[in-house]
């Protein structure tokens, strides 16, 4: 099982307000784009780096831009609001396993990338598509992937779409996870690896995954998705702003840290589930002796993941038993 270590800041970095967002997964027929441009231009490429001119201000928590990257740095599905691997900056990423041109080997390109903006002012979208995309694992060389990203004006909502896909050697492909990592990451820390604000990762059921908010500061395991993703998917994210108190409704209190016999949680919603799951992943069955508190005297000295489950998201949080 594939392990993303998160740490950094706390949350009390935000002392006004903090932006978060709320997922959305839908079906909607995919198109490929039409009279888009060309970013490769016919040519191969392998860890391909571009820029692309939005044509409108875009804005993801602190960071408001008007050109986005696809970056070497990355493995060829992700991209950011800077070529360099360096400073605070966000990572939208549709897919994160290692895609290549299907063409890699030749000098004739099989998998081009393109964008456009389309729309009235107001209300423009970008479009940026990678087409017959290959998996740089993959033996076979016969699996593929369609997929766009859309970039809403004003709304500021980033969309994920994706298209055919033929995924007939998924060990190699999704290189030993499940299915591809899909990932939004508004803030982190180039330099240090510390991540900055919440990152938001799907994992479950591709066609209605779980939505996992993953906080500064914890380290978390089960970030891809059981299966390829069906043609006609949507993932959407939505952004929305909370004030400091607001946010720390959605936040829940959990102590004490290490702990020995009793973990108390602490939601001022009445609707919440609690999962616990150990380091492997494995979903584990704990009393919960009153309202909030949990028995984890059973559990032998290690590192644990709690998750919270309320109506409007999923938050994550590491805890230690001595």
């Amino acid at each position: 099982m594939k392990k993303i270590l998160l740490t950094g800041l706390l949350l009390s970095l935000f002392t006004v307000n903090a932006q978060v967002y709320t997922f959305n997964a839908f079906n909607e027929p995919y198109q490929d784009l039409v009279n888009s441009t060309s970013l490769n231009d016919g040519e191969v490429w392998d860890d391909p780096e571009y820029q692309i001119p939005i044509g409108f201000d875009f804005t993801i928590n602190t960071h408001t831009f008007n050109t986005i990257y696809i970056v070497d740095w990355t493995a060829g599905g992700e991209l950011s609001t800077n070529v360099n691997e360096t400073g605070i900056l966000p990572i939208m990423s549709p897919i994160g396993q290692d895609i290549v041109d299907r063409g890699d080997g030749t000098s004739v390109s099989q998998s081009n990338i393109s964008y456009k903006t389309e729309g009235d002012v107001g209300s423009r979208i970008l479009k940026i598509e990678w087409n017959n995309a290959g998996f740089w694992e993959d033996e076979t060389q016969n699996d593929f992937i369609n997929f766009q990203m859309w970039l809403y004006e004003s709304s500021n909502i980033i969309e994920y779409r994706y298209g055919v896909s033929e995924i007939n050697n998924p060990a190699n492909s999704f290189e030993g996870e499940a299915g591809p990592v899909v990932t939004l990451i508004p803030s982190i820390d180039l330099d240090s690896g510390d991540l900055i604000e919440d990152a938001y990762l799907l994992e479950g059921t591709p066609a209605n995954p779980n939505f996992v908010v993953v906080t500064p500061g914890d380290e978390y395991e089960g970030d891809f998705l059981q299966g390829a993703i069906p043609s006609g998917t949507v993932y959407s994210f939505n952004p929305g702003t909370l004030s400091s108190e607001e946010y720390n409704t959605i936040e829940f209190k959990m102590y004490p840290n290490p702990v020995d016999s009793e973990l108390n949680i602490l939601l001022s919603t009445q609707a919440y589930n609690v999962t616990f799951f150990n380091s492997l992943g494995q979903h584990l069955s704990l009393v919960e002796n009153k309202k909030g508190v949990f028995d984890v005297s059973s559990l032998n000295s290690g590192i644990y993941f709690v998750e919270i489950k309320t109506n409007t998201r999923n938050i994550v949080k590491r805890f230690i038993k001595k």
